[in-house]
């Protein structure tokens, strides 16, 4: 009974052992996935290089370039624009200004200039600031009865002094005080001061000259107070 059993195993035997060795030889799938992706980086190791150096560089820019420059929003004019346009949508832009180049009072957004004025023309590109503006009516406010006068006063000084909603008396030289210790006359009392002018260099002779001063005054004293300036300039006294 041992013989058949011997030589029924040294049947086997053979192919169990060459079964095993092949199965020593083949490798495990997760090995062959290794490999296929070892193969992969090899072949595509300049790609990867390519592709480091360029994310390199653009990390060293990065950090080599100079910050954004702080700037300033300012409403300029888009286009040329004649005096007295009024301003519409089309006819403004924005622009960013170093703040050494913006105009400190120039309008920041356009909703400021909708709608005014240009009080002269201007090219485009140029800030919109209330200089250049047509302001509010100087006669809107004026209380009533009163018209708008402006007068030129003997003071350059205190024409410069006074403010709008000063309250004051207008006062003329009478005809015979540049004979003698001179007279004055009230030509308007309580007059409101609602603006005046700056003063201007290079008038006659070379004398700069006083600022008009505009005074809202009674209707009834219109014609007084016309006719005394046009003679001299005329001085004020301070009211209230």
């Amino acid at each position: 009974m041992a013989r058949p059993q011997a030589r029924l195993a040294a049947a086997w035997w053979p192919a169990v052992t060459a079964y095993g060795r092949a199965m020593s030889r083949s490798p495990l799938p997760s090995r062959r996935r290794s490999v296929r992706v070892r193969r992969l980086l090899w072949r595509g190791r300049y790609l990867l290089l390519a592709v480091s150096v360029l994310v390199a560089t653009g990390v060293v820019l990065g950090e080599l370039r100079p910050p954004e420059p702080v700037t300033t929003a300012v409403v300029v004019l888009a286009r040329d624009v004649p005096a007295g346009s009024e301003l519409a949508a089309g006819d403004l832009t924005l622009a960013r200004l170093p703040p050494e180049l913006a105009v400190a009072e120039a309008a920041g957004t356009p909703a400021e200039v909708l709608g005014r004025r240009l009080a002269v023309g201007l090219p485009a590109g140029f800030p919109l600031t209330e200089r250049v503006l047509v302001g509010p009516s100087l006669v809107a406010g004026l209380p009533p009865g009163t018209a708008l006068v402006p007068v030129r006063l003997a003071d350059p000084a205190v024409a410069a002094a006074l403010h709008a909603g000063d309250r004051v008396d207008l006062m003329s030289a009478t005809a015979d005080s540049a004979a003698g210790a001179g007279g004055a006359e009230v030509v308007a009392a309580d007059a409101v001061v609602v603006s005046r002018s700056e003063a201007t260099a290079g008038g006659l002779l070379g004398v700069d000259e006083a600022p008009l001063v505009f005074v809202a005054v009674p209707h009834a004293a219109v014609t007084a107070v016309v006719g005394a300036s046009a003679w001299a300039p005329l001085r004020v006294v301070l009211t209230g």
